[in-house]
């Protein structure tokens, strides 16, 4: 770390310091509140560094009623910090977080290897190097970590597992890899991958459907998705029972299978989705007038208004036929000179502002090597 890194490191421990301060308002008590009692699960109970941990979260992640962080606020009331430090700060936004193997010591820092993105980074604390010593080669760490130049630095509370603890370290990582695919394309190599594999399995699903949209009956999507993975199954390691395992499958919700029909839709982009009561919402860009009648209507405009339908649903039904599509928005939205093709983007970006604040990611996460050998031996 150079002199200019080593003084900002300072820097930004004084920083985090005021951070906490600025957060521990009186104005931010509700929202505060909130959060804490939505994710604390009892903290009335919870320990020291449960606590701190859940704080860490709130202030530097929780986007709070206005859309802002209480970082981005705690950096627009401060005018006076110089400009590197104002984008080191909005920086700690975008946390590393997870279990870490430990390497080795390097001078002040220690070098971790993250089991979930397996990127290796070199961490360093405000607290100085001493911290480390409890931290021995082969150790586990379960930490949060801020950009500070081009290294990183603790952020809140730190638990560390001993090397025997192995399997509670990958446990945490493999529950992140599937949960928080994100976490995973940190590393550019893995998103890369993740992409291959969901072309991959794109394309099973085309060979076994026919096609990459699917409508059934609620009732029947569980047992056709059952079938799709066992195929997926065989085709990549062989029908053989003798050596392998029972298909995985995922359990549709109840909003799905009680539907009278669901659309299973494979896109290139946005990965396996699926779309209770498809069949209302196709009916009515096939023929406008059926929105005169509430079920089709209400239907039809919720494909609209829920986040959870990608703006391709959308973009496949009118692409059938964009003047008939034309109709469709013109009578939901009131909107008398709506034209599908000038402004169907437009409302897409409009009407699902969430899906574009991201690029595309893939809806698989690869697991590392040792994860899945993890996986394989459990």
């Amino acid at each position: 770390m150079s002199m200019s890194d080593a003084a900002l490191l300072r820097r930004a421990g004084d920083l985090k310091g005021e951070l906490v301060a600025f957060s521990q308002q009186p104005r931010y008590d509700r929202a505060a509140s909130k959060f804490l009692a939505e994710y604390g699960n009892g903290l009335e109970d919870a320990d020291e560094q449960r606590w701190m941990l859940l704080w860490d979260c709130f202030v530097l992640e929780h986007r709070l009623a206005n859309g802002r962080t209480v970082v981005e606020q705690f950096v627009e009331a401060r005018p006076d910090l110089p400009q590197v430090e104002r984008e080191m700060v909005l920086g700690w936004r975008d946390v590393v977080q997870g279990p870490f193997e430990v390497q080795r010591k390097d001078g002040p820092a220690l070098v971790v290897e993250s089991l979930v993105d397996d990127l290796t980074y070199r961490v360093r604390s405000n607290m100085g190097p001493a911290v480390f010593r409890r931290m021995p080669r082969r150790s586990f760490i379960i930490a949060r970590l801020v950009a500070v130049g081009d290294e990183w630095m603790l952020s809140g509370p730190v638990q560390i597992l001993r090397g025997s603890e192995r399997d509670i370290a990958y446990q945490l990582a493999l529950d992140m890899s599937l949960r928080t695919p994100e976490a995973v394309f940190r590393n550019p190599d893995k998103l890369a991958l993740a992409w291959e594999h969901q072309r991959a399995d794109r394309a099973r699903f085309v060979d076994f459907f026919g096609a990459d949209l699917l409508v059934v009956p609620g009732e029947q999507a569980q047992d056709r998705l059952d079938g799709y993975y066992t195929y997926c199954r065989d085709a990549i390691l062989g029908p053989d029972p003798k050596d392998v395992p029972p298909a995985v499958s995922m359990s549709l919700p109840p909003d799905l299978t009680d539907a009278e029909t669901v659309a299973l839709i494979y896109d290139e982009t946005d990965g396996l989705g699926f779309y209770a009561e498809f069949g209302l919402v196709e009916e009515a860009f096939a023929n406008p007038d059926l929105l005169r009648r509430r079920r089709w209507r209400e239907q039809t405009l919720s494909y609209l208004e829920d986040d959870s339908v990608e703006p391709m649903v959308l973009r496949r039904l009118a692409a059938r036929d964009p003047d008939k599509a034309s109709v469709v928005f013109r009578r939901l939205l009131k909107r008398p000179r709506f034209d599908w093709s000038r402004d169907g983007e437009e409302l897409m970006r409009e009407a699902k502002p969430g899906y574009f604040d991201q690029p595309p990611r893939p809806r698989v996460s690869p697991l590392s090597e040792r994860l899945a050998e993890f996986v394989k031996h459990r």
